[in-house]
């Protein structure tokens, strides 16, 4: 029989087992970029938004899911393979986004509800007559206590070196232009050197009095067991203590309790 010739030729003949064994066994730059995006972004996306929904409890799973959303959306956008994990991706990631802030604040505003209940620390004070107390500012004028009386005093027991000290002052600064002094007198009171609270009140414009206390020993109680700042104490037009406040508050909370009683009832969560 005549011999059939190679239609392929020698060097172009189809080897099926071979060129299958090739695809199976490239390497990860042979495959489309298309191909090895789709997977990237899917995964990433699938993997954040399973983590957001791990980290949730801890408020930080948002920033999770945040990122995974971003991931998804930006698959889903360029049309990428694997669309499905994708989807999958930014689903959980919008879940996990949710819980992460939902944990979050709740876990801020159950903080403020504790806060905004007072120091349990000075609670056998509360109803009782506050002691004299003879301040001098760093402008070098007396205060006395029992001279204020007939308008609402605001201690601030704090330091130019407390971060949560120097967050709150913004807040004092607000609540004096806001209030008229004829009904609420604001002290803060510091055991450093004059000369350092008065640059300090120079550079962040403190508009109310500050006093230099050289020894707070020598302070009556409550005020001589001050162990942390800031601490503040309000006390109502009577000389009667209400409420001492430890920590940071924000604005809202301290002009409630600085106006009187009246305002004193705590935030719900739904606010």
């Amino acid at each position: 029989m005549p011999e059939h010739n190679n239609y392929f030729g020698d060097d172009h003949s189809i080897k099926p087992n071979e060129n299958l064994n090739r695809i199976n066994t490239c390497s990860p730059a042979e495959l489309p970029a298309r191909l090895q995006a789709g997977i990237g972004l899917a995964i990433a996306s699938m993997a954040m938004g399973i983590m957001s929904l791990g980290l949730a409890i801890f408020a930080i799973g948002a920033i999770a899911g945040l990122v995974g959303a971003i991931l998804a959306i930006i698959h889903l956008s360029k049309q990428l393979p694997l669309k499905g994990i994708a989807i999958w991706g930014l689903v959980l990631s919008i879940i996990g986004t949710a819980a992460g802030l939902g944990f979050g604040t709740l876990m801020y505003r159950s903080y403020q509800l504790m806060a905004d209940l007072g120091d349990e620390q000075f609670q056998q004070y509360y109803g009782t007559e506050v002691p004299e107390l003879v301040l001098t500012t760093i402008d070098g004028n007396e205060i006395k206590l029992s001279e204020l009386r007939g308008r609402r005093v605001l201690l601030d027991f704090w330091a130019t070196w407390c971060p949560p000290c120097k967050k709150q002052i913004p807040h004092l600064i607000q609540l004096r232009k806001t209030t008229k002094t004829e009904e609420l007198a604001i002290i803060g009171i510091s055991d450093e050197p004059v000369q350092k609270i008065r640059a300090f009140a120079e550079k962040t414009n403190i508009n109310y009095s500050l006093a230099s206390i050289k020894d707070d020993s020598t302070l009556p109680e409550p005020f001589s067991e001050v162990t942390s700042i800031p601490t503040l104490f309000l006390i109502d037009a009577n000389g009667i203590i209400e409420i001492a406040l430890s920590g940071y508050h924000r604005f809202d909370t301290l002009k409630r309790y600085a106006l009187g009683p009246e305002q004193q009832q705590p935030e719900s969560l739904s606010e």
